[in-house]
């Protein structure tokens, strides 16, 4: 079981109208607490989503019967908090909360397990997507050929104008088409989606086993919470994804 939320569903009022699911927004807790309970009856998960605090690091966390312990050190220091959760045992679910962000979701279908990213540009700077899939290699074994990527809807490159700097910075790591050559546009956009691809590239997912989930979050006010459109009075969204036993015939995207 996987998915993405979107807004709607839920019994959080304005700004947070309605399915807010994040934990450190000024939404009632009791409110957050029924969106959670909605989204996972909605699912069929069997229990609690695990997720971490999220820094915008590159740290990743692996979630097991004891809670959430390390399994990849951060490469930069960060606080005390991950971007990603891994799930290797069937039926537990890994989960991270985005307003813009990038949420991806993997799945090894050759052992069965799953992990949930969070990729924003220092994040993406830090390639998180291509770590989690090496974390799939060294916890469960899992062949990246085989790996499923599903990259949900998160801030577009129609919306996102970033810095001259950030954006000369994401083009020497990812290459061209990942923002505006400033050179000919002061005001550069950053396509944090293609950078997320490319960094699962090269990590040896194959491009046919790449889902892009379409929606930008900052375009569809109907359907996204988004940070920045919203100037960080928001709700957030929460994608996630259940481990399984490992079956070539279970359907994924």
């Amino acid at each position: 079981m996987h998915g993405f939320s979107v807004r709607t569903g839920g019994v959080s009022p304005s700004p947070y109208h309605s399915l807010n699911l994040g934990l450190s927004t000024e939404d009632a807790a009791e409110a957050v607490a029924e969106n959670l309970r909605r989204l996972g009856q909605a699912a069929g998960l069997a229990g609690e989503i695990a997720t971490a605090h999220q820094v915008h690091g590159d740290r990743i966390l692996l979630a097991g019967p004891d809670g959430l312990r390390e399994i990849f050190p951060a490469t930069e220091p960060q606080a005390d908090g991950a971007d990603a959760v891994l799930a290797l045992d069937a039926g537990v679910a890994a989960g991270v909360r985005a307003a813009d962000c990038v949420p991806l979701l993997l799945y090894a279908e050759d052992r069965g397990a799953a992990a949930a990213v969070h990729s924003g540009w220092r994040s993406s700077r830090l390639s998180i997507a291509a770590r989690a899939v090496r974390a799939l290699q060294h916890a469960a074994g899992a062949d990246p050929r085989r790996t499923l990527a599903a990259v949900g809807p998160c801030i577009g490159r129609c919306c996102y104008e970033v810095s001259t700097e950030l954006a000369s910075l994401f083009r020497a790591r990812f290459g061209a088409e990942a923002a505006d050559d400033p050179a000919a546009n002061p005001k550069p956009h950053l396509d944090l989606r293609f950078c997320v691809e490319a960094a699962l590239l090269q990590a040896g997912v194959p491009r046919d086993r790449i889902e892009q989930v379409e929606g930008c979050t900052s375009c569809d006010t109907t359907s996204f919470f988004s940070h920045r459109r919203d100037r960080g009075r928001t709700g957030r969204h929460l994608a996630f994804i259940e481990a399984r036993a490992p079956s070539l015939e279970q359907p994924f995207l």
